[in-house]
């Protein structure tokens, strides 16, 4: 039987994502202190963007300007370019957690500098007349005292709080079962093995003890015995691998992505736990590849929620190579140890298929 259901993805979660207030009262010190730590953070080779949150006396889009025109005539505005600059009517798009959910699914970190109200987890800077945090703040993961150490703490502290968040992260698995097997002449992923177990079968238990929730993309044929999987239909203006791919990270846009093709019956438990293993704070995905200059393996690779926006990229140039992905300096490509390169093998004719069972 063929699952056909469209589950619907959860409301905006900001807790998995890597997103931080810098908060306290002002004269605290917080430009101060993300100022100085910028430098050393950018190092570690982290994307990072800052965001003012409730700050005061701003003044833009002053009434008069263009902008500021076009605006009150009914538009939505963007300024875009080297600086951007956006004015919405709609409340459910200008709320300031859809925002910032965006933001932390495009970069490694994201430093919010608020105030007690600020709606986030939040590391607290002490003021100089302050011993404590102040009892009507909510959400503080930890306290940095007003002293010359306080940089040195700060920045001890957000790599390892970065650290956990990239590790708490739900890692989801996906099986791509929409290709037409042409070459093979029926379904790839309905073999049967020498288990008597298909290999769609096979693979989803090889995952399941490595990700949170195992789902399947495409319109292929499901075992009745998998029938209790989620099954996201593709996408309508996509096709090739990208399009189960992009099904997948629109879904769940806050997981980390294993992403897998049907027809690599060699998987072995060995190699998903070598390619979690590679998982980097600054990277946003592993893609394999076999040899030092060989080319890389961009199913049977893993996918961090900010590799989202290179694939977004992809369909809308028109491209449907996922390996181009690889060539975004934030990707990982490491070379797979040799004992383990089998795993990315792909069967594709009687003939291949045949020699496998040899």
């Amino acid at each position: 039987m063929k699952r056909t259901s469209t589950p619907q993805a959860p409301g905006v979660n900001l807790k998995n994502l890597p997103i931080l207030g810098i908060c306290g009262l002002s004269g605290a010190g917080k430009t101060t202190l993300i100022e100085a730590m910028l430098p050393l953070l950018l190092a570690d080779g982290l994307r990072i963007a800052v965001v003012k949150h409730d700050c005061r006396n701003l003044k833009v889009d002053r009434q008069g300007k263009d902008s500021d025109r076009l605006f009150r005539a009914g538009a939505d505005v963007y300024l875009l370019g080297g600086e951007e600059f956006t004015r919405l009517h709609s409340d459910i798009e200008c709320s300031f957690d859809i925002q910032l959910a965006r933001l932390g699914e495009q970069y490694d970190l994201v430093l919010v500098e608020g105030h007690g109200k600020t709606p986030l987890t939040k590391l607290w800077l002490l003021s100089e007349n302050e011993t404590e945090t102040p009892l009507d703040v909510e959400g503080v993961l930890q306290v940095l005292p007003r002293n010359q150490e306080r940089e040195q703490q700060g920045l001890g502290w957000i790599r390892t709080w970065l650290g956990k968040q990239q590790a708490g992260l739900p890692v989801r698995a996906c099986l791509l079962i929409g290709g037409r097997s042409s070459r093979m002449g029926h379904p790839k992923h309905l073999i049967k093995g020498k288990n008597g177990m298909t290999w769609l079968e096979h693979t989803v238990g090889l995952l399941e003890p490595f990700a949170e929730q195992v789902v399947l993309s495409g319109p292929g044929e499901v075992p009745a015995s998998l029938n209790h999987l989620v099954c996201l239909p593709d996408l309508p203006d996509v096709a090739g691998p990208l399009t189960g791919i992009l099904a997948a990270m629109r879904w769940q846009p806050a997981s980390c992505w294993l992403l897998l093709a049907c027809d690599m019956p060699n998987v072995s438990s060995q190699a998903l736990q070598w390619l979690l293993k590679q998982r980097r704070a600054g990277s946003w995905g592993t893609v394999p590849r076999l040899q030092e200059d060989g080319f890389v393996e961009p199913l049977l690779a893993l996918y961090e929620p900010q590799s989202k926006h290179y694939f977004e990229a992809l369909r809308f140039s028109g491209c449907l190579r996922i390996s181009r992905v690889a060539q975004r300096s934030k990707i990982s490509t490491p070379v797979v140890p040799p004992s383990l390169c089998r795993a990315w093998s792909n069967i594709n004719t009687p003939g291949e298929l045949s020699l496998s069972l040899l």
